[in-house]
Order: structure tokens, then C-alpha cells, then sequence
């Protein structure tokens, strides 16, 4: 089984999306094509487990998909059934049981490859449940000062350890192992 990652653009003062959710151009505003960390991450990704705002809102379209519809296990952690979705060359499966079962079902999708949670709330759920790996982070230079902060509702203390840093143009890429209790 692949690892359960958390892989996330993040602004200096911890915020992965603008207040608007749908500007995504700072995102890209400071990286580069050298991000080898971010090559390798996504090279790594064998499906996708996210929450299920853009489909409740109906932002989600073929110009949003998360890797540019690239990985076609993606799971979408819902309460409410529905049949899956596709939107371009993507299916959405939606999953009822919780983030364990979401997980559990990417983790089988992805075989030996990696399952990355993508959502402030999806990322902390798998965090508080111990499944998440690893978290790859790709710190920006810039305060947004506002908006979705990735970790502001974990309510709990989860030791990392750092495994590599990388800089590539004024980004930095950081990704830590999640340190077990013994």
C-alpha cells in the first residue's frame, strides 16, 4: 500500500485558499518548472480523497479538477449518496462512511502508489484519525492575510519530522513524516 499524504500550496501565513476559494493564480504566482519535490509528489499520486464543497456549491468543472484531471481514483468524503460523477476525463466517486472508509477505498484504487488529501477538512479528519503519512507542503512568500487556513481546527498536537527541504525559485518545499506514538 502507498502512503496517505497531504499536499498543499500554502501561503507564509498558513492559508490554502483565498476567501473566494476560486482564485487560484497565486498559487503559481512564485514556483517554478525545477520543483523537483512537486514533480516527484505527483508523480507519486494514485488517487485523491477530497471534500465535497466544489460539487455542493457547484464550482467543481473540468477547469478546477485537482492535478488537472490527471488521476482518475478520485474520492469525494460526503454525507449525503449520490451516484458518481464525471466531469471530463474524471470520476468522482462519492463515500459516505467517513474518511476511514474514503481512504481505505483510495488506498485500493491507488495500489502501491500514494493517496493525497486534498481540503483543509478532509487533511485534518485523516490527520486526527492517524491515517496521514506524510505532508508535503509548498510554502509561498506571500501573506493572504485571509481566507481557508489548512490546520485551524485540528485540536490536537501531532509531532512531524522534517524529511526534506527543497527551493526552487522563491518557493519552498517541505515534507515531513507524521511521527507514531509509541
Amino acid at each position: 500500500m502507498g502512503k496517505v499524504i497531504i499536499h498543499f500550496v500554502m501561503s507564509l501565513d498558513c492559508y490554502i485558499a483565498k476567501p473566494d476559494d476560486m482564485d487560484f493564480a497565486w498559487m503559481f504566482r512564485y514556483g517554478s518548472d525545477d520543483d523537483e519535490m512537486a514533480l516527484r509528489t505527483m508523480h507519486e499520486i494514485g488517487a485523491v480523497v477530497m471534500g465535497n464543497r466544489g460539487f455542493r456549491d457547484g464550482t467543481m468543472s473540468e477547469e478546477y479538477l485537482p492535478y488537472g484531471g490527471h488521476h482518475p481514483a478520485q474520492f469525494v468524503v460526503t454525507h449525503h449518496a449520490r451516484d458518481p460523477v464525471t466531469i471530463g476525463p474524471v470520476t468522482f466517486t462519492f463515500v459516505t462512511g467517513g474518511i476511514e472508509h474514503a481512504i481505505a477505498l483510495a488506498r485500493e484504487a491507488a495500489g502501491d502508489k500514494a493517496v493525497v488529501l486534498l481540503s483543509a477538512s478532509v487533511a485534518q479528519q485523516g490527520l486526527k484519525a492517524g491515517l496521514v503519512d506524510e505532508l508535503v507542503i509548498h510554502l509561498l512568500p506571500l501573506l493572504l492575510g485571509e481566507g481557508t487556513l489548512l490546520f485551524d481546527h485540528l485540536g490536537q498536537e501531532i509531532e512531524l519530522r522534517r524529511e526534506e527541504v527543497e527551493t526552487a525559485s522563491q518557493e519552498t518545499s517541505l515534507r515531513f513524516s507524521v511521527v507514531r506514538p509509541e
